[in-house]
């Protein structure tokens, strides 16, 4: 999986592109901009970092995970660039478990990262050590590609509702599938997006 993305980021700095997403923009205008207790951030599946960028450049200390080493290298470049001491970036393979503490975030946030190649096994496991290192009552923010994406079904099928399209791997979700990724957590929107080519859900919930 790192060797793909390895790849993407080698020959594209900004792959996703220089500006944070829409997905970052809405959860922090919509939950995080006047709530004082979110002051510590977990991202998984970070990238090169543009919305882990935005949210440091917000005060917020954030821990920030990939598994791709040349993504963590320029997102370290970039905070380095900004003098973003807040921001921490680390390589990391979360099909492991976390390496901090129960209840040690206010917000844990994930753009598009569930929707990598993960077995229902391996997506239950992350999932349950977010619920493990978030505060009650605090908030879980992710985003997956969904099936109404105009690439879903596309490409050589890999396994159930996963399709290889131009060397990706993607796995496409109904709301059926976020409801069960989000046991344990109160559910407080799931909200139908198209950002750039790709159809998403945007999930915001809470530890309950």
């Amino acid at each position: 999986m790192s060797d793909v993305w390895n790849s993407a980021y080698n020959n594209n700095t900004s792959f996703f592109g220089e500006t944070s997403s829409q997905f970052a923009l809405s959860c922090y205008d919509d939950y995080i901009k006047n709530n004082k207790n979110v002051k510590k951030m977990l991202e998984l599946g970070c990238g090169q970092g543009r919305d882990t960028l935005f949210f440091a450049s917000k005060g917020i200390e954030i821990e920030a995970l990939d598994y791709s080493p040349v993504g963590i290298e320029r997102l370290q470049k970039m905070a380095s660039e900004k003098n973003l001491s807040n921001l921490h970036a680390s390589v990391f393979d979360a099909r492991n478990a976390l390496p901090f503490n129960d209840n040690e975030f206010d917000a844990v946030y994930s753009h598009m990262f569930f929707t990598m190649r993960f077995t229902w096994e391996e997506l239950k496991a992350i999932a349950h050590e977010v619920h493990r290192v978030l505060k009650s009552n605090d908030f879980n923010f992710f985003s997956v590609r969904n099936r109404n994406d105009r690439v879903y079904g596309k490409g050589i099928k890999i396994d159930e509702n996963i399709y290889e399209y131009q060397t990706f791997q993607v796995r496409f979700f109904s709301k059926e599938d976020v409801e069960k990724l989000t046991e344990g957590f109160k559910i407080l929107e799931v909200r139908e997006i198209v950002e750039g080519l790709k159809t998403l859900y945007l999930v915001s919930c809470m530890k309950s």
